[in-house]
């Protein structure tokens, strides 16, 4: 074999793979988690601990509200086949978030570009979970470099595809099995713009004037645009380097943009919230230093799923409300 036979069999194992969501492997994501969210259909988690867990603060905060969602939330735990009766059901027991400012437009904009913390109620013994937990490292101080053309990946299970329809009746593809797509850091300038925008008028909307903080996110996208995270995605990490960096939110700009392949991520060690993730840091236990290039390797080993859809589409509208302020 010579020098660009090499070379040409290491871009296709970077790009031949395809950027389509794909099925990982069986336990290869261990630290997710989903639930019902009263503002946002189905939301995702992701395990700090086992009994910690980071979503985004549109999945249990009204950004038009005086308070977060009360109710009983029940996160489930220990499967990535989504189903009644498959995984664990753990409830909530409290909901941490950052200081949220008085005015309601400042709170909103404040919700849209942060996290939040479940603390559950118990702890899920490997005995009894389909896959044992793991929570996952969480790169809130901003020690992961994140450069242009990065590759990370997204796990979910909603994504927006090519040629698929918003209106009147597709909004998106609702999966029973976990997917988990590669997306590259772009520049926001170039590819987010409209995002952006879309993200700003939205906050506009509900009467922020401020000033709006363009180092909390970054831009990501799929390089062959097929694919992209959406509806019911939020909460989601972005995962680069073998940690999580970052949480899609800002569902008032990602609604409208669900054909523009493109993502704004807001990142846990942004600097509005650090002083709060600092604060809860102590709750946070990873039980794995994850290798970033084994991990990517064992979780592409069953990727069988790919091209092969398992989404229910009597169940597209029931989840996902119009609820946007800037739709399309």
């Amino acid at each position: 074999m010579n020098r660009w036979e090499i070379v040409i069999l290491g871009l296709c194992s970077t790009l031949c793979l395809g950027r389509e969501p794909f099925k990982p492997r069986d336990g290869s994501v261990p630290f997710l988690v989903y639930f019902l969210s009263r503002y946002r259909g189905l939301c995702v988690g992701t395990l700090l601990s086992r009994t910690t867990v980071v979503t985004a603060s549109v999945c249990v905060a009204d950004p038009t509200g005086s308070a977060h969602d009360t109710r009983a939330i029940n996160v489930v735990t220990a499967a990535t086949y989504r189903h009644p009766r498959r995984g664990i059901r753990v409830q909530v027991t409290k909901i941490i978030l950052p200081k949220l400012p008085n005015t309601t437009a400042e709170r909103a904009y404040t919700i849209q570009k942060s996290p939040a913390i479940l603390l559950l109620a118990r702890k899920v013994p490997d005995v009894l979970a389909e896959i044992p937990l793991r929570p996952i490292t969480i790169d809130y101080k901003g020690d992961e470099a994140l450069t242009l053309h990065e590759e990370c990946l997204m796990p979910g299970w909603h994504f927006f595809y090519k040629g698929d329809k918003i209106y009147p009746i597709h909004k998106f593809l609702l999966q029973r099995n976990i997917r988990v797509q590669y997306l590259i850091i772009v520049k926001k300038s170039l590819w987010c713009n409209t995002v952006t925008v879309k993200f700003q008028k939205a906050m506009t909307n509900l009467g922020y004037t401020g000033y709006f903080d363009k180092t909390a996110s970054v831009c990501v996208k799929d390089p062959d645009r097929e694919a992209q995270p959406c509806h019911g995605m939020y909460g989601a990490p972005l995962v680069c380097h073998g940690k999580a960096v970052g949480v899609l939110s800002a569902p008032d700009a990602q609604w409208a943009n669900c054909t523009g392949f493109t993502n704004l991520v807001h990142l846990f060690s942004a600097a509005h919230i650090r002083d709060f993730m600092t604060c809860v840091s102590g709750l946070f236990a990873p039980e794995f230093d994850m290798n970033w290039e084994t991990f990517k390797k064992d979780i592409e080993s069953d990727a069988s799923g790919v091209g092969q859809y398992d989404y229910l589409p009597d169940m597209y509208d029931r989840l996902v409300d119009a609820s946007s302020s800037d739709e399309v």
